[in-house]
C-alpha cells in the first residue's frame, strides 16, 4: 500500500513503466482485436442513450491506500454489475495496487457492455492491448502528462482512436480541466480526489461541470461517492455519469448496492 506517500501519482507513473518494460501489457490476445465482425459498443453512445441516469460500475478489488475492498472475486463483481443495470464497466488492470489483471478486462468485454480500461497509460501498447481485449475505451490522466510525468498524449488519443477506442480524459483541478479540454478526448472526466494524495481534492465540482457543460462533451464524475443521495447531487450540477468504484466493491451485494443507486435522467 502507499500509505505515508504524498506523491502517489508520480509512483504509480514509475510503476506503470516498470510494467510495460517487463512485458505485461504485452498481451497477445486476438479474440477482438483481428475480429471483423466484432463491434465494438461505444461508451459515448451508451452515456448519451441510456434509459436512466448511467452508472459506470468499476471492478476494483483493492486501493493504494486501503488495501483490498472486499472479498468478491472480478468475475463476481462482473456479473453482478451487469445485473445490477450497469450502463458500462470499468476494470482497472493495474496488478501491484488495485489487484487488477487483463484477463478481467477481457471477462468484462463479453458481457457487451462498453468497458474502460483504467490503468496508468503512458505508452502505446497499454492501448493496443486494451483495444485487442475487447475494451471500447481507455482512461488517460491529464496530470501525468501535465507534471511531465509522461509525454505524448495526444498522440495516445491519436492511437486510441485509430485502433477504434474511444477515450476518457481524466482531470482532478480545474487547471488540469482546462488542458484536457484543449485535447481530442470524447469524454472529459473529473475526479474528486486529489491523485497525488488520494485524498479529497478541493471542492471544485460546480466550476468543474460548468467547464464540461459549455464544452459539450460527455462529463464524467469520479470518485467520492457512496450512495444515490451522492450519484443525484452529481446528476443534479450537470454530470453525463458517474462512476462507482469503491463503494460497489466493499458492499456486501455489489449487485444490491448498484440496483439501489439506479435513478431517472
Amino acid at each position: 500500500m502507499l500509505r505515508g506517500v504524498e506523491d502517489r501519482l508520480s509512483l504509480l507513473v514509475r510503476n506503470a513503466r516498470e510494467l510495460v518494460d517487463c512485458g505485461f501489457y504485452s498481451h497477445r490476445s486476438t479474440r477482438y482485436g483481428r475480429n471483423e465482425n466484432y463491434i465494438r459498443p461505444s461508451l459515448v453512445k451508451e452515456i448519451k442513450g441510456h434509459p436512466n441516469f448511467p452508472l459506470v460500475a468499476e471492478v476494483k478489488l483493492a486501493s493504494p491506500t486501503a488495501g483490498r475492498l472486499g472479498t468478491h472475486l472480478a468475475e463476481e463483481l462482473i456479473d453482478d454489475y451487469r445485473q445490477g443495470g450497469a450502463a458500462a464497466l470499468s476494470v482497472l488492470t493495474e496488478p501491484r495496487f488495485f489487484l487488477g489483471s487483463l484477463r478481467y478486462l477481457e471477462l468484462a468485454a463479453r458481457t457487451g457492455l462498453p468497458v474502460m480500461m483504467k490503468d496508468f497509460i503512458i505508452d502505446p501498447g497499454q492501448i493496443e492491448t486494451a483495444s485487442r481485449l475487447g475494451a471500447s475505451a481507455v482512461l488517460l490522466i491529464e496530470g501525468i502528462f501535465d507534471r511531465e510525468l509522461a509525454t505524448g498524449r495526444d498522440a495516445l488519443i491519436d492511437k486510441a482512436h485509430e485502433t477504434g477506442l474511444e477515450v476518457v480524459l481524466e482531470s482532478s483541478t480545474l487547471t488540469e480541466l482546462e488542458g484536457a479540454m484543449g485535447s481530442k478526448a470524447d469524454i472529459l472526466a473529473f475526479n474528486q480526489r486529489d491523485l497525488r494524495t488520494f485524498r479529497q481534492g478541493p471542492n471544485d465540482m460546480g466550476p468543474a461541470l460548468s467547464m464540461i457543460g459549455r464544452d459539450g462533451r460527455p462529463a464524467m464524475v469520479m470518485s467520492m461517492m457512496n450512495g444515490k443521495e451522492d450519484v443525484r447531487r452529481m446528476r443534479d450540477m450537470g454530470a453525463s455519469c458517474v462512476l462507482i468504484g469503491s463503494a460497489l466493491s466493499s458492499s456486501p451485494c455489489p449487485r444490491d448496492k448498484l440496483f439501489s443507486m439506479r435513478m431517472v435522467r
